[in-house]
This record gives structure tokens, C-alpha cells and sequence, in this order.
């Protein structure tokens, strides 16, 4: 595992700071918010919607997951024959990455890494893998987020991303809910050309119960 240039493990969820590093070493990540033992988005296996775009061929040349994590959907990735990077803030969910990928005999390059400045990735990546970091992002962090990975792909490489979408009911704890025209505006703004972007549900928890989350799946392509 490398270190890039990083100031800080905290982004935002919801409306507050969020440090994800406390998270994965089973500490409060934020006021108000108790430690866990398990991140509810540790499922040790790749997302579906990564399984999907895998499947559908939209992964192509060396490939990017940014946010990875705890690296499952990168070691899939790899797994499937992809040259992949996976970058993340936490250097404590990356030691439980490289672990992994060493149980699966996945060759996975992971380094610490601020997504919304990629200091030392330029033109590296022809496919950007996305699965929950961009609704972690508050405004301005979007938006560097969105020229960092425009800058650290090649022409016409593809993004596909996954995130929280704005029509999910509100409920007692802040979450991140991100809107259609958010998605347009932002990465518009910097050099995406969105190809597709369709509304999900999935089975997810609200205040303790069980309900459908509402998700955004987009592609876009690099101007």
C-alpha cells in the first residue's frame, strides 16, 4: 500500500463531517453516530451494479476504483482479468483490502488518496469505478472530485457510478441524497457526457427498519 498526498480521512455524510478512517477501526466516526463493529456496507462481495457493468462490458483498460474501501468490488475487478488501482482515504480499510486481495490471489494496486485532488494520477485510468464516494462529498468536494477523475482519466474513458439518490425518505439521522440535476450540473461541468442514468432501489436499513434505498446508476463518458 502507497500514501499520496492526504490531509485528512474526514468527508461528509449527510450534512456533517464523517471521518472514515475512525469508522473502519471501530471508532465514532462522527458526533452523535455510535462505533461499528462491521461498516453496514461490508458485504465481502462486489455490488451488483459492479457485477452488472462487468458483465454488460462497460469495464475497460486499466480501471480505477475510487472509494474502494474494503476492496471487494476491486478484487472482482482484477479477478475478471482488469488492471486495476484502488484508491481510497482510509489507510486502515486498505490494510483489510490488501489482505483480501491476497487471500484471492488478486493482483490489486491500493494506495491511501484524496478523491477529490488524485495528486499523482494523471491520465492513468480508462474506467473509473464509483460505488458510494460521490454522495459522501459535500458541494465543493463533488466538484474537485469531478475534475480530479477528469483529469487522472484518458480521452473517452468511462465513469460508472453508483450513488445515494435524493428520493429517498428522510429519516431521523442525516444521509446523503444526491439529486439528478447534481449529477448533470456537476459532472457536465467538468467533462463528463452523461450516457445513461437510471433510478435503482435495494434493500437497505432507515432508522431500524427495513426499506427500499433509492440509488442513481450512471455512465458517462470523457470529453
Amino acid at each position: 500500500m502507497t500514501k499520496t498526498n492526504l490531509s485528512s480521512s474526514h468527508e461528509s455524510f449527510g450534512s456533517q463531517p464523517f471521518d472514515f478512517d475512525a469508522l473502519y477501526r471501530g471508532e465514532s466516526p462522527g458526533q452523535g453516530i455510535a462505533p461499528m463493529t462491521t461498516p453496514p456496507w461490508d458485504t465481502k462481495a462486489p455490488s451488483e451494479s459492479v457485477i452488472a457493468w462487468q458483465t454488460g462490458g462497460w469495464v475497460h483498460g486499466n480501471v480505477l476504483d475510487i472509494g474502494c474501501g474494503l476492496g471487494d468490488n476491486a478484487i472482482y475487478l482484477a479477478t475478471n482479468g482488469h488492471t486495476v488501482t484502488g484508491l481510497d482515504i482510509s489507510p486502515t480499510a486498505l490494510i483489510t483490502a490488501e489482505r483480501r486481495a491476497k487471500d484471492a490471489g488478486a493482483g490489486v494496486k491500493f494506495a491511501v488518496a484524496d478523491s477529490t485532488k488524485l495528486d499523482g494520477y494523471t491520465d492513468a485510468f480508462d474506467t473509473v469505478i464509483d460505488i458510494g464516494l460521490f454522495h459522501s462529498l459535500d458541494d465543493d468536494g463533488r466538484r474537485s472530485y469531478a475534475a480530479a477523475v477528469h483529469r487522472a482519466t484518458r480521452p473517452g474513458a468511462t465513469l460508472l457510478l453508483s450513488c445515494f439518490s435524493d428520493a429517498n425518505p428522510v429519516g431521523e439521522e442525516p444521509r446523503p441524497a444526491v439529486s439528478e440535476q447534481t449529477l448533470r450540473d456537476v459532472l457536465g461541468g467538468a467533462g463528463w457526457d452523461i450516457a445513461s442514468l437510471e433510478p435503482a432501489t435495494l434493500p437497505g436499513e432507515l432508522d431500524g427498519a427495513q426499506v427500499d434505498m433509492a440509488f442513481w446508476y450512471l455512465r458517462a463518458q470523457r470529453r
